[in-house]
């Protein structure tokens, strides 16, 4: 006499599928979140980049002294105006000063030494001094901007220059740019 089996799966095989797919859509899921700060992270390094590159230039062909100003949410660039010998805001639109992302932690160094970075206080907002200079001769101060997202120490995009070279850009895993 023959067995009498039922075609189909059991309801204990139809939840383990499900617990699995679950669990690879928690996994997919996760890998692509990261992968977008990542992303916005290259986004922000390349931009920030782009404007130090620009503003370079522009203190050579408009024979100005710029300045460079970052704090832990936003940063500046600045002109020094002869007459009045004090720093103001750059006029030139491209170079308006920026916000950073929340989630963006940077660190600046000037010639070796680590600028702890935080909020303005509002002394600091009347008499604006940057951080950086970028000359109309092309020399700029030797400066390095590590950008990464908070809480990881991992995949920092570096910014940096020597002082007479053209400012770099290293992308975490490739050779310098």
């Amino acid at each position: 006499m023959k067995g009498n089996y039922s075609k189909g799966f059991t309801l204990i095989e139809i939840l383990v599928v499900m617990v699995l797919l679950g669990l690879l859509s928690g996994v997919a899921v996760f890998t692509l979140g990261s992968g977008k700060l990542q992303r916005e992270l290259e986004v922000e390094a390349q931009r920030l980049h782009t404007l130090l590159r620009m503003a370079s230039e522009e203190a050579i062909l408009s024979n100005s002294e710029i300045g460079f100003s970052i704090d832990d949410e936003h940063y500046e660039f600045l002109e020094y105006d002869d007459e009045k010998q004090t720093w103001a805001s750059a006029s030139v639109s491209v170079l308006k000063p920026r916000d950073l992302p929340e989630w963006l932690a940077p660190e600046f160094q000037r010639e070796g030494r680590t600028k702890i970075l935080g909020k303005d206080s509002s002394d600091a907002k009347e008499s604006k001094k940057p951080d950086m200079m970028l000359l109309s001769s092309g020399e700029v101060t030797p400066f390095s901007i590590t950008l990464r997202v908070q809480n990881n120490d991992e995949g920092g995009f570096i910014i940096s220059s020597d002082g007479l070279e053209e400012i770099k850009l290293v992308i975490p895993g490739r050779e310098e740019e």
